[in-house]
């Protein structure tokens, strides 16, 4: 079945609901029914049932001093499920290890999903000052050496699309947050 067959197929509530989770998961921040509703263009009334069910699940959890919501448990076991079956990580894992084992520095398997850089695994090397990274954190593109990497074998046109320059933001003194400088540096 083709991608054009499938949306045919598609069930508004449960995209609803898929919409509520990844806006939940963009920033990190907790939010409250009144603030997903603005963002996702959909009446409150409808975030308030979509949270409600998401949370007997386990998939969301309302902080009971502010009321807003954030990611709730039953995210960590799926993606801890999914590492768990990814036959890319069983294959890769030996290579990573050897990796480390050479060089004694830290080593990270990432892919680029959209504008965002998504540990998948990451093996820490025995030392006393290490860069501090687990597998499943996200990191924008244009703020990470694995970014950079996978943006510098993508086109400008490609590039141009994946960040959204208009909320690019300094994660450290040395991030270029200017698009020309960046697609230069590239």
């Amino acid at each position: 079945m083709g991608r054009r067959e499938k949306v045919s197929y598609t069930i508004k509530s449960v995209a609803h609901a898929l919409a509520v989770l990844e806006e939940l998961g963009k920033e990190g921040d907790e939010l409250g029914v009144s603030e997903l509703s603005r963002r996702l263009n959909l009446h409150k009334n409808n975030i308030f049932r979509l949270l409600a069910t998401l949370e007997t699940r386990g998939y969301v959890e309302q902080n009971k001093e502010t009321e807003n919501y954030r990611l709730g448990l039953k995210i960590v076991e799926l993606a801890q499920n999914y590492l768990k079956q990814s036959n890319l990580l069983k294959q890769i894992r030996p290579i990573l290890e050897e990796i480390v084992r050479k060089t004694n520095e830290n080593v990270g398997l990432a892919v680029l999903r959209d504008q965002w850089i998504v540990y998948l695994d990451v093996i820490e090397a025995d030392q006393v000052v290490k860069v501090a990274c687990r597998a499943g954190w996200r990191i924008p593109a244009y703020a990470s050496a694995s970014g950079k990497v996978q943006l510098a074998y993508k086109s400008q046109s490609e590039v141009e699309k994946l960040i959204d320059w208009k909320n690019v933001k300094a994660f450290t003194p040395n991030t270029i947050t200017n698009k020309e400088s960046f697609l230069k540096h590239l």
